[in-house]
């Protein structure tokens, strides 16, 4: 019974000592304002670990209003040791206009430039373009609880609701590009053969015997498989409006998160319960 009993006053000491570790240090007024609410959102990056610093932010930043869509442009190191310059020159044919040229049209600029120079040119050979950014971009998250922003200044917490939450994900537009490229370039090959047929006098019903030649190096086999593999399709309408992205240390986000302090201190009068705030801040109807 004695070492039951000294168990019981240990452990009322040790609830005694907790409940002084837990006391209230300090209470703040909150204060909410909304003059930001309705522009806040909350970017979350599942697929990063780092911030950004003034060189890794983003270079550039497009925003679709009213279907809350958000992509922002990183800077790649293309001089980095872990770059791949293959694999960059090969998805840079995503970020420019030009098209994917066959076997026909080589050939053909080959017999421009000896009408025009003379067999023995040689053309010089060309810098080939390199993938230097990499687009992020958002996903929904189904809203499950509602967010707010808080900050503290001379001992009161001022309180905005966020509006929209959003993940931020590598894009691959540029595959779908590329894609679109190849589809075009087979079409001119297939409309160069109909048309030399038609030359030849030849019924394209007609079964022949073909010898075809076929070039394609191993590099350009595994390079289509990964792009069609890497397909990714947005068929969303609304244009996207090009925005300016700041750094969370410029001026200009220094003075935008100035409204974010209340500017006028009116109370309000809460005839919420305790129990109702909590569900409603967590997304939950009362029961």
């Amino acid at each position: 019974m004695s070492e039951f009993n000294n168990n019981s006053n240990n452990n009322a000491h040790s609830s005694s000592e907790e409940e002084e570790q837990d006391e209230i240090l300090a209470e703040y007024p909150i204060y909410l304002t909304t003059e930001l609410s309705k522009y806040l959102y909350m970017f979350q990056y599942p697929m990063r670990s780092t911030p950004f610093t003034s060189k890794t932010g983003p270079s550039a930043a497009r925003l679709k209003p009213r279907s809350k869509k958000v992509e922002l442009d990183l800077p790649l190191d293309t001089r980095s040791t872990h770059y791949s310059t293959e694999r960059g020159e090969d998805f840079a044919m995503g970020l420019n206009d030009k098209t994917i040229k066959t076997a026909y049209d080589r050939r053909m600029e080959e017999h421009e430039e000896e009408l025009s120079m003379g067999h023995s040119y040689k053309a010089p050979k060309k810098e080939e373009e390199l993938l230097d950014k990499m687009t992020m971009t958002s996903i929904d998250v189904p809203s499950q609880t509602k967010y707010v922003i808080g900050v503290i200044r001379d001992e009161e917490l001022h309180l905005t609701p966020i509006n929209t939450t959003i993940q931020l994900r590598p894009g691959f537009k540029y595959i779908d590009k590329i894609d679109e490229k190849w589809k075009a370039a087979n079409k001119r090959i297939q409309d160069v053969e109909k048309l030399e047929e038609k030359k030849r006098g030849t019924d394209p019903n007609t079964a022949q015997t073909l010898q075809v030649s076929v070039k394609n190096t191993e590099r350009e086999g595994n390079m289509r498989k990964n792009l069609y593999s890497m397909a990714v399709r947005n068929a969303e309408e609304e244009d996207w409006q090009p925005i300016v992205y700041y750094d969370e240390n410029s001026l200009q986000a220094e003075k935008v998160s100035e409204k974010l302090y209340a500017t006028s201190k009116e109370p309000l009068n809460c005839i919420t319960t305790n129990a109702d705030y909590l569900d409603q801040l967590s997304g939950q109807k009362a029961t």
